[in-house]
């Protein structure tokens, strides 16, 4: 009988633990690992992207997409513009800066865009974005196509490009795509001047 109790209130914990919520760090990688299609994580980044959600666009992204990002802050802060830089787009100090990781200077850097370049990011609020399907390439690449349609004070943009996804550790992740070019050069050309 005691073996029963005890079996009892193990499940009784286990149930009342489970219905807590997670810690902000856990809850991000969840979402990240529980996206187990390439579709999924494509639809996700996308969702994230469409409502300007950083966090969840940058959960979905290949590490080396971000360091693509940390490369060209890198290339800003260092640049003649570099103290307008980390005052105006960061409201940071160099050495604060330096202890971010690739997630936090994209997360960072868009959150900055946001408010330097308002007509490229609110574009992006105003399109939907569909998955369509998948081509494999090899074991670790999918190109996923995807609709992406804009509508422009009454013009409808439509067009099928595809966005390319490769496994990391077991997950899905956005490597490259459209989207991502367009805020490589929008961050390169960021209006800060000295």
């Amino acid at each position: 009988m005691p073996r029963i109790l005890a079996v009892s209130l193990a499940m009784a914990a286990s149930l009342t633990l489970a219905g807590l919520p997670r810690p902000a760090a856990a809850q991000a990688t969840g979402e990240a690992t529980a996206q187990a299609t390439p579709e999924e994580t494509a639809q996700a980044f996308f969702d994230g992207l469409s409502r300007l959600r950083w966090t969840q666009v940058s959960a979905h992204m290949h590490t080396a997409a971000l360091a693509e990002f940390h490369l060209i802050s890198r290339q800003l802060v260092e640049s003649l513009r570099g103290d307008s830089i980390l005052i105006q787009l960061y409201d940071a100090s160099l050495g604060e800066w330096e202890n971010w990781s690739s997630r936090e200077v994209f997360e960072r850097s868009m959150s900055g865009l946001t408010r330097y370049a308002r007509g490229l990011m609110e574009s992006q609020v105003m399109t939907d974005f569909r998955v369509l399907g998948t081509v494999a390439e090899g074991d670790t690449i999918r190109h996923v196509v995807y609709r992406e349609t804009t509508d422009h004070m009454g013009t409808v943009i439509e067009a099928a490009p595809t966005t390319t996804l490769v496994l990391e550790d077991g997950v899905w992740r956005v490597r490259e795509n459209a989207e991502l070019a367009v805020l490589r050069i929008a961050l390169r050309g960021i209006p800060i001047g000295r």
